[in-house]
């Protein structure tokens, strides 16, 4: 058995697991969204809201947080569409390194999104109070830093595989 028959094994276990994640993710969300009133508390935000923020106010930053998740699940459906071709043996091609290079794309936008997102929900949901007591956020953590450093690294892998891919290419068409 080759090596080759492994990564296509592994891609094949790894191509089901992600699937369930796209379902299941959804459905998670969707269920809370349902399930949980929609207030000031249950907002994931570093800042308190204020009590008087309005129901639009609420509804926008509870979307403005939605945008996170759905990052996600491109980011998901990338890695699906990669995995699906290593099954087929689709590993070192153009293809296959431009989808590594849309995952960390992916993983770069899970970084960046919080960064902006934060203050725009910070601000909308303290602008019922009143002036003084306004507020705007903005943050850097640890898991950001990881997320664009990863979301890098994949990037410059995809970038050097289409390069090695380019340069296999010509050297079948010298041969």
């Amino acid at each position: 058995m080759s090596k080759l028959d492994d990564v296509q094994r592994l891609a094949g276990v790894l191509r089901g697991v992600t699937i369930a994640a796209m379902v299941v993710l959804p459905l998670a969300i969707l269920g809370g969204l349902v399930a949980i009133p929609l207030t000031p508390d249950i907002l994931s935000v570093d800042i308190a809201p204020s009590p008087d923020a309005t129901r639009m106010q609420l509804m926008l930053a509870a979307g403005l947080g939605l945008l996170r998740p759905l990052i996600l699940l491109w980011t998901l459906n990338e890695m699906r569409k990669l995995f699906g071709a290593y099954v087929t043996g689709d590993v070192l091609t153009d293809h296959a390194a431009r989808l590594i290079q849309r995952i960390g794309q992916g993983f770069v936008a899970m970084a960046v999104v919080p960064f902006l997102v934060q203050p725009v929900q910070s601000v909308l949901l303290t602008m019922a109070n009143p002036p003084g007591q306004r507020s705007v956020a903005l943050g850097l953590d640890s898991e950001m830093i990881f997320f664009v450093l990863s979301g890098g690294l994949i990037i410059l892998i995809g970038w050097a595989m289409r390069e090695a891919s380019a340069a296999a290419a010509e050297n079948r068409a010298i041969v």
